[in-house]
C-alpha cells in the first residue's frame, strides 16, 4: 500500500498536465509510451503532430509551432520538419524575415521614395529598404 497520495487521489493534481521550465506542455502518458520520458511524461506537441500526420515520427522529425507559441498545441499551429535543419530554417525564414537559400533576390524601391532600385537582400540574406547610405528620414536630394 502506498503512503502518500499519488495520480487522481492527491490533491494536487492538475489531470496529468504541466507546462515545463521551456514553455512546452507535458502530458502524463505513462512510461511505457514510447515518447515517454522516465516519469511517463511526453510533450504535448509532439502527440499532437503524431495523431494530426496518422503515424509516429521518425527520428530527427522536428515538431513546428507555426505561430511561436510553444503551449499552443492545436493541430493546425503544427507542423512535421523532416530535421533539425529543415525545422531552423523555418525559424530563419518566417520569424527573421530572411532569404532562403536557393531563394531569387528580387530589386526593389528605395522606402524613402527617391526612386532608386537595389536588391532586395543584402549577402547576408538580410532585407533592406534603404539605398546604402541613405539618411533613414530621406533622400539625399535626388
Amino acid at each position: 500500500m502506498a503512503k502518500h497520495n499519488v495520480g487522481m487521489k492527491n490533491g494536487m493534481w492538475k489531470g496529468g498536465r504541466s507546462l515545463a521550465s521551456n514553455g512546452y506542455v507535458l502530458i502524463r502518458v505513462g512510461v511505457d509510451h514510447h515518447l515517454a520520458d522516465v516519469r511517463g511524461y511526453a510533450y504535448e506537441h509532439r502527440l499532437v503532430a503524431e495523431e494530426k500526420i496518422g503515424r509516429r515520427l521518425t527520428a530527427g522529425e522536428q515538431v513546428h509551432h507555426v505561430n511561436g507559441d510553444t503551449a499552443d498545441n492545436r493541430p493546425e499551429n503544427l507542423e512535421v520538419a523532416k530535421s533539425l535543419a529543415h525545422h531552423r530554417r523555418e525559424h530563419r525564414t518566417r520569424e527573421r524575415g530572411l532569404r532562403d537559400p536557393g531563394e531569387s533576390n528580387p530589386s526593389v524601391a528605395c522606402a524613402c521614395g527617391c526612386k532608386e532600385t537595389f536588391l532586395k537582400y543584402d549577402a547576408s540574406g538580410r532585407p533592406r529598404r534603404y539605398v546604402t547610405g541613405h539618411n533613414v528620414g530621406g533622400c539625399r536630394g535626388r
